[in-house]
This record gives structure tokens, C-alpha cells and sequence, in this order.
């Protein structure tokens, strides 16, 4: 359980010194956070057309794609954990649900039930979240500790850093460098 934690974790590291942009970056946490906010195929109701465009928007975009997916496995991890919070969210918009029963797309997209309604609006502001987040730390990764990182492994490699060498190896391995 731990080795799979650990490559869990190099896997999301890997995100900030891939070659995707940092745009791409921020494209993949939203879209793939909203997403995991979102109903896609709810059992009794059939495809979600806002969470298919969002899937299709996914896939056309150049965005990054390991992060969507990421970003859309905890989003849907933290919207079981919302469930409650987001009726209540939902309740208080209940004058934009009633309006969405009215536009078809809007309806079929669940907007009308509060709960779901609630989930979006709180995806909404937590997916903006997230992106702002990852963008910037992709970009503090690369201009600051890559380039640290960097010298300290040249450094390591030559015997001219002591007592830290298993550590550097470590956290180079882990941020793939």
C-alpha cells in the first residue's frame, strides 16, 4: 500500500516537469475537476449533455491529460464527501433551479435538482481552485526548484554534497528529474 502511494504520488509530481505547458496544466485540473463535480451518466436519467461536452472538450483541447484525469478522480472522491453540504448549497439557488427545469439543455443536465445543482456550484469554485493552485505551482517548479534540484543531483553525482546523497537521490526520483 505504501510502494502504491508513493508511485501515486511521483505520478501526480510528474506533472510539474512533464513537457506540458503550464496553460495545459491549468486546462486539465479544471476541466477534469469539473467534471468529476458533475453528473456524467446518472443511472436513471441517461447521458448528462454538460458532462459530455466537458469529456469532449477533454479530449479535443490540447490539455494535459494526466492531470484531468487525476483531478477528476478527487473531485469525484470530494463530491460523495460534499453530498450533504451541496442540498443545501442547491437550496439556496433553488430561483436558478427552477429556471433551469425551464431551458431543456440545463434540465437534462440535472441543474434543475438541487442537489446536483449544488455540486456544480461548488465544483465550480473548487475547480478554479485546484487550476489556479497547479498552474502555479507547475510554474514555481519550473523557473525555482527544478533548477536547484538540478545543481544539487550534479553536485551529489560529484561527491560534493555530503550526508544528503540517499535524500537527493530520493527526491529526484520522485520529482523525476
Amino acid at each position: 500500500m505504501v510502494y502504491f502511494t508513493l508511485r501515486t504520488l511521483k505520478k501526480f509530481f510528474k506533472i510539474f516537469n512533464s513537457l506540458a505547458a503550464p496553460w495545459q496544466v491549468f486546462l486539465g485540473t479544471l476541466l477534469g475537476s469539473l467534471i468529476g463535480f458533475l453528473p456524467i451518466w446518472p443511472s436513471s436519467y441517461g447521458p448528462s449533455p454538460l458532462g459530455l461536452i466537458l469529456v469532449f472538450l477533454i479530449i479535443v483541447l490540447n490539455c494535459h491529460l494526466g492531470s484531468a484525469l487525476l483531478f477528476f478522480g478527487l473531485s469525484w472522491l470530494i463530491s460523495k464527501a460534499l453530498a450533504g453540504p451541496a442540498v443545501l448549497a442547491g437550496e439556496q439557488f433553488d430561483g436558478l433551479a427552477r429556471w433551469a427545469s425551464t431551458v431543456p439543455f440545463l434540465h437534462m443536465s440535472l441543474w434543475s435538482h438541487t442537489g446536483y445543482l449544488g455540486l456544480t456550484l461548488i465544483g465550480a469554485a473548487c475547480s478554479l481552485l485546484f487550476a489556479i493552485v497547479m498552474w502555479r505551482f507547475t510554474i514555481y517548479f519550473r523557473i525555482r526548484l527544478r533548477d536547484r534540484l538540478l545543481a544539487n543531483k550534479r553536485l551529489a553525482a560529484a561527491g560534493k554534497v555530503g550526508g544528503n546523497i540517499i535524500l537527493m537521490r530520493v527526491v529526484c526520483w520522485f520529482f523525476d528529474i
